[in-house]
């Protein structure tokens, strides 16, 4: 069925603006579990499903935000094949979209990479429209999440001797042992990551929307109003 006109929030994955669905549901929705329950029977589990749901949604929100940006404007795809990213696409699913490509290309391409590191994200998002979400000191802080989640999801938790070793530095006790200690997620620890999270994913969309508009003044390209309320989008957490 064609489509004769076109909604702003086409461009987004499930339809809903990236930013304040991130901000104001999934990020809000985790806070209020181990803020009201962590305290709580049960509540170190919680913790940890928080984090590995942090994670989690976090990496889908830098995959999301990378995919509205080339719905937006999909010319940008040249700066990905320029800086050495796979841009083909299967044809079978360009018929299935049919119509649909026009506001939707974006999620074919991003769902083609690996968002799983802030190395990853890094240069994804440097080759797409030239910005580094992540600092050097955050990609380290990132590296010691990913760890933690990777431990809770790979081992329950318990320690490996592969972990000790990579995380002499911040284990308290120094007398941690493999294959019997286990990982205490704290409340504390849950609050510093979900602060780390917001903080990076803040500065991610603060700089793709100044970049995308440099992109578009820089190549006179005029978008039309449903297309600007989805740029606009990027500095709304609400």
């Amino acid at each position: 069925m064609e489509r004769n006109s076109y909604h702003w929030l086409d461009l987004f994955s499930g339809g809903v603006p990236t930013a304040p669905f991130f901000f104001s549901y999934t990020l809000d929705g985790l806070e209020q579990i181990y803020l009201a329950q962590s305290d709580q029977p049960g509540g170190s589990q919680l913790n940890e499903l928080c984090v590995i749901g942090l994670v989690s949604y976090f990496e889908a929100f830098c995959k999301d935000h990378f995919a509205s940006i080339i719905n937006i404007e999909p010319s940008i795809l040249r700066n990905l094949s320029k800086n050495g990213q796979d841009i083909s696409i299967d044809p079978t699913q360009v018929l299935e979209l049919g119509n649909a490509l026009s506001y939707s290309i974006g999620f074919m391409i991003a769902e083609k990479y690996d968002f799983g590191t802030a190395q990853k994200i890094n240069s994804l998002y440097r080759a797409l429209i030239l910005i580094s979400p992540f600092s050097k000191d955050e990609i380290q802080m990132y590296g010691n999440l990913l760890r933690v989640r990777n431990l809770l999801v790979h081992h329950g938790g318990t320690y490996t001797s592969s972990y000790i070793t990579q995380n002499k530095s911040i284990l308290s006790s120094g007398k941690d042992r493999p294959f019997f200690d286990s990982l205490v997620i704290s409340k504390t620890y849950v609050d510093k990551q979900f602060n780390f999270i917001k903080e990076v994913s803040r500065k991610m969309l603060k700089a793709s929307h100044a970049a995308l508009i440099k992109y578009l003044d820089k190549n006179e390209i005029q978008l039309p109003e449903w297309k600007q309320k989805a740029v606009d989008s990027f500095l709304d957490e609400k």
